[in-house]
């Protein structure tokens, strides 16, 4: 539903309002099975249970549900964006134009109807949604925001959202200006305001060529202080702490003596040992050296896991035989790629918090004529 005080505003349209919240509602869907991917791979990690195949595409799995879940975080934060956006002002009709950008991100050019200034925008989505920043056919899209810090846009109707942002540096912004220019941005005729009965429009924002010529990168806000990175932060020390565990517990596997039953070509074997702390009798397949000295007919030597769930399993010199290494290694990545992202980001978020504003430069004002000089 719209929230308290959004009268006249993009938000209090009714379609507008709904897809925010499929919008919040996808990104919500995207965190939980990313979390519970995670979880389950954590699970399956700690208790070795699940054929191997499946301890085998652990290392994939974990990366799967950091994707997700980082998609997912990305998204809310730009749910929250779209929202605060969308509560502040209404819908405007631009002329609009498309931009491909090869590997970089798709772009779109607005063309202001009050001032007929070009703003080019970067679309902030899958690849999946850039269908919606194409023009309807009336050559429009609808917009709400501020072309200095990014906004909101829409096919006419506004019940699909788009985030956007300014184009970064000079020469994309001027070739992506290009580039619709070229398309027939300017011969486009303005396109009919959507029905805004409550509030009239905002005034027309400056030109675009003064809002880029300073790197809009120094324009700063007043951040909101947010805990976001704490929880990357924990997330990467849970699975850290594992990682390195496990890695520093396999230094301490025992090296045992087998004794080979069968032998194929290829290297494949069936060996039979003894466990090295209840003293049975084990029998299971092993990998021995098929070109290993006639002298060691019928012996070779393995390493045992001593710790976590893969316990008593028997592996070779390239750990083959367990999947104990591929997950240490695995959770160690990953865990470290998120703690570094957490360390990086709360630094940053907190120079920017302790950083002040720059004051808006003021243009100097003109001198007084006086009545009598004006009659000379």
């Amino acid at each position: 539903m719209p929230e308290t005080g959004s009268q006249g505003t993009a938000l209090a349209v009714a379609d507008t309002a709904k897809a925010l919240a499929r919008y919040r509602a996808r990104a919500g869907t995207w965190v939980r099975a990313g979390l519970t991917v995670l979880a389950g791979s954590v699970i399956i990690a700690l208790t070795g249970g699940g054929p191997g195949w499946v301890r085998g595409a652990l290392p994939a799995l974990i990366g799967v549900s950091l994707f997700c879940s980082g998609l997912g975080l990305l998204t809310l934060r730009l749910s929250r964006r779209m929202r605060d956006r969308l509560a502040a002002g209404p819908w405007m009709a631009y002329a609009a134009e498309a931009v491909p950008r090869g590997i970089h991100a798709a772009a779109v050019v607005l063309r202001d109807p009050a001032t007929g200034e070009l703003w080019p925008l970067t679309v902030i989505a899958i690849q999946q949604r850039y269908h919606l920043a194409q023009p309807g056919p009336d050559g429009s899209l609808w917009w709400c925001g501020d072309p200095r810090t990014g906004g909101v846009i829409a096919p006419p109707g506004g019940a699909d959202l788009i985030w956007t942002q300014p184009v970064r540096g000079r020469w994309s912004r001027q070739r992506v200006v290009r580039a619709a220019q070229r398309q027939g941005l300017l011969d486009r005729q303005a396109s009919p305001q959507p029905a805004s009965p409550h509030q009239p429009p905002p005034p027309p924002p400056p030109p675009v060529s003064e809002l880029f010529e300073r790197d809009l990168r120094r324009e700063r806000k007043p951040a909101r202080r947010r805990g976001g990175y704490r929880w990357v932060l924990l997330a990467g020390v849970v699975l850290l702490g594992p990682g390195i565990a496990g890695s520093l517990g396999s230094e301490k596997d025992p090296q045992i003596d087998l004794t080979v039953i069968a032998q194929e070509p290829d290297g494949t074997c069936e060996v039979r040992w003894t466990d090295p702390w209840s003293g049975e009798r084990r029998e299971g397949p092993f990998h021995c050296d098929p070109d290993r000295d006639p002298l060691l007919d019928g012996w070779w030597t393995g390493w045992v896991v001593s710790y976590g769930p893969w316990k008593g399993e028997l592996y070779d010199s390239d750990l083959r035989g367990t999947a104990a290494d591929e997950v240490n290694a695995a959770l160690s990545v990953a865990g470290g790629a998120l703690t570094l992202t957490g360390l990086v980001g709360g630094f940053k978020g907190r120079q920017r918090r302790n950083t002040p504003a720059e004051p808006p430069v003021e243009p100097p004002a003109e001198p007084a004529v006086e009545p009598a000089e004006q009659d000379r």
